[in-house]
């Protein structure tokens, strides 16, 4: 893509600036009224009346998300932002004067600073409407975090109408104020969740030849699954499989009828993801009869690995590096084992996934992400919004 400026270097972070006062009331006010995965309601009521006072073509979409956009009305191709809405069921523990009003919830994933960085950023474009090209739209994702918010959003027809040709996101991340990390390829994890049930013969702990028990399959079974990554995976590859809940037994002198464990399976590729589920199959199978049990393996596949469009992201780094001069823009990073269902997008169009720096430098405010302690340096949100207004300004015209 050839990359032609408009604006001169300085400008996108100083137009970001001159609304950095009402970014900080944006993220705040999200912050105090997190809501939970389809319960964000008053979230997109809120959003929405924001949007709508600014002149924003709006509505509601995947039940509790939004659906705006900016068309400029002249040629130019569409590029689609997305924030995600959804808070974690976590007690907030930050002591922040604007901390969480409601009891059990927090925005423990920088969700509202996502919400907040959109909004800043239509709020400029909105009022360079006249200056830009293409259209822009924008996604205000519910459900992020069970998996389910952007395949809902699909089935309402975001990606056609316009068609979008490229869609960008951002995630805060607990790392360095000041760096936007852009980089090619795998970003994030395949999540699958996989559980073997087993089925025994119950009886008296006392007796323990007339029973068979589960628990002694179940046990066998966890070395077998934390070996599969050494046994079937070459050391060029990356995956995960981890035994994370186990379940048997009422009492200490009854022998259980059943049982099952529970675990997580993360990949970036889709061949090893099939050797992985093939091979907890057998275990489930021959651990089963090994033990006298029946085993049954079940699984509930998750969102696709991130992975973001090569050619995409170089331009991103690109644009970023020559319009935002004192930002550190990462280009080669490890990919996370997190999961996100951003990757649904990238069915339908290229996609980038970004990971903005956003740690308060002081170190007894370093938390990790779904931590009840979590909490951002709020100068993250001017950067945020600097950047979103750049790339989308001149993907558009490009």
């Amino acid at each position: 893509m050839e990359i032609v400026y408009k604006m001169k270097r300085a400008d996108y972070i100083q137009e970001a600036e001159k609304i950095s006062k009402e970014l900080k009331e944006y993220y705040r006010y999200l912050h105090q009224y997190p809501e939970l995965t389809k319960e964000e309601v008053n979230t997109q009521k809120w959003i929405l009346e924001k949007l709508k006072s600014w002149g924003v073509d709006c509505k509601p979409c995947a039940d509790t998300g939004i659906y705006a956009i900016i068309d400029s009305g002249k040629p130019g191709k569409t590029i689609a932002l997305r924030a995600d809405m959804d808070a974690l069921p976590i007690k907030e523990e930050t002591g922040l004067s604007f901390r969480s009003k409601h009891d059990g919830v927090m925005h423990a994933c920088g969700h509202d600073a996502h919400m907040a960085i959109l909004l800043g950023c239509i709020k400029i474009l909105k009022s360079r409407q006249e200056d830009l090209c293409g259209k822009m739209v924008f996604f205000f994702q519910p459900a992020e975090e069970s998996l389910y918010g952007a395949v809902k959003m699909i089935e309402e027809g975001v990606m056609d109408n316009p068609k979008v040709d490229l869609v960008a996101t951002f995630h805060i991340w607990p790392t360095e104020i000041g760096t936007i990390t852009c980089a090619g390829g795998p970003i994030m994890a395949q999540a699958d969740i996989f559980r073997i049930d087993v089925k025994g013969r119950g009886g008296h702990g006392g007796v323990p030849h007339k029973a068979v028990n589960p628990i002694s399959a179940l046990a066998a079974m966890v070395p077998m699954i934390e070996r599969i990554p050494a046994m079937m995976i070459t050391p060029h590859q990356a995956a995960v499989v981890s035994v994370c809940h186990i379940t048997s037994g009422e009492r200490f002198n009854i022998i259980p009828e059943t049982g099952y464990l529970e675990g997580t399976i993360r990949s970036y590729d889709l061949k090893v993801r099939e050797d992985i589920v093939n091979q907890l199959k057998r275990i489930a199978e021959t651990a089963g009869v090994a033990y006298g049990v029946e085993g049954v393996y079940t699984m509930v596949s998750g969102s696709p690995p991130t992975i973001n469009d090569k050619d995409s992201a170089r331009w991103a780094a690109e644009v970023l590096k020559a319009k935002l001069p004192t930002t550190q823009i990462i280009t080669e990073a490890e990919p996370a084992t997190f999961a996100e269902d951003f990757s649904e997008f990238a069915k339908y169009a290229p996609t980038i996934y970004m990971a903005l720096g956003g740690w308060s430098k002081e170190k007894d405010k370093q938390y990790p992400l779904h931590n009840s302690k979590f909490q951002i340096d709020e100068s993250a949100l001017v950067l945020g919004v600097s950047a979103f207004f750049a790339l989308a300004e001149e993907f558009c015209k490009s």
